[in-house]
């Protein structure tokens, strides 16, 4: 018997925001504290959290064009600890955070900016009236699947202006040449998924969170699931594998 078949992880807490915590009580310094991510075949990535604070030169470049293109009042979906946010906020712009894990949006609060902890699935129109929704970091998997998306576009519209923009960045499926990732991928299509769904939770030490989806989606899936939303492309920006994909509301 593996060693790994003998250890049940324990599913609930707060791996992500536990992490950041460690980071940040160590001065949010590198190699302190690692986002490890569990996909659903066994792929394991380790992220260090260091990245969630790091400085806007240190971006990578499409990062940095989401910010440089927001409006003047933004919702930063996901925000974590306030990467984006706290930028913005020097630049002058009005930022909401949305973030789901308790410990990151507490941080994000210690570091002056205003945050629901919440998911983008409860968000509610209220809130609304924002110039951007900002999608950074990979973010736009947060639409998590075909059957979700749609209904997060409709959210996401509902609180924000006409004529408004959602900026965010994913990663091209179709650019995973590794033979694990094509085997996903046709996995995925199989089972009539969209290509670049991963199933996928987060650990910490034996602790983890429930599985969920993230959406990596194509340029034309996203076009496809914006539809019957009054959501628009206005414009993509490719980068390696990445790009930043800039919608408008009607």
């Amino acid at each position: 018997m593996s060693v790994h078949s003998t250890l049940d992880l324990v599913t609930g807490g707060d791996p992500f925001g536990d992490a950041v915590r460690e980071a940040w009580e160590a001065g949010a310094r590198p190699g302190v504290a690692y986002e490890i991510i569990e996909r659903d075949d066994g792929l394991i990535t380790a992220n260090d959290v260091h990245r969630y604070f790091a400085p806007y030169a240190e971006w990578a470049p499409l990062e940095q064009q989401l910010c440089e293109r927001a409006g003047q009042r933004v919702l930063d979906v996901g925000c974590g600890p306030g990467r984006h946010a706290t930028h913005l906020q020097e630049q002058g712009h009005q930022v909401l955070g949305v973030e789901s894990s308790p410990g990151a949006a507490d941080i994000a609060r210690l570091r002056g900016v205003e945050t629901l902890t919440t998911t983008v699935e409860t968000l509610t129109p209220d809130i609304g009236g924002f110039d951007t929704v900002l999608l950074g970091g990979q973010n736009i998997g947060l639409l998590g699947n075909r059957d979700k998306a749609g209904d997060i576009l409709r959210r996401l519209a509902a609180v924000t202006r006409p004529g408004g923009s959602l900026l965010g960045v994913s990663v091209d499926p179709n650019a995973l040449s590794s033979a694990w990732n094509r085997a996903y991928r046709e996995r995925n299509l199989a089972a009539g998924r969209l290509a670049g769904q991963q199933r996928l939770r987060i650990r910490d030490g034996v602790t983890s969170t429930p599985w969920f989806d993230y959406l990596y989606a194509s340029a034309e899936e996203l076009e496809s699931l914006a539809d019957g939303t009054a959501w628009r492309v206005h414009e993509l920006v490719r980068h390696g594998k990445q790009y930043l994909a800039h919608l408008t509301r009607s």
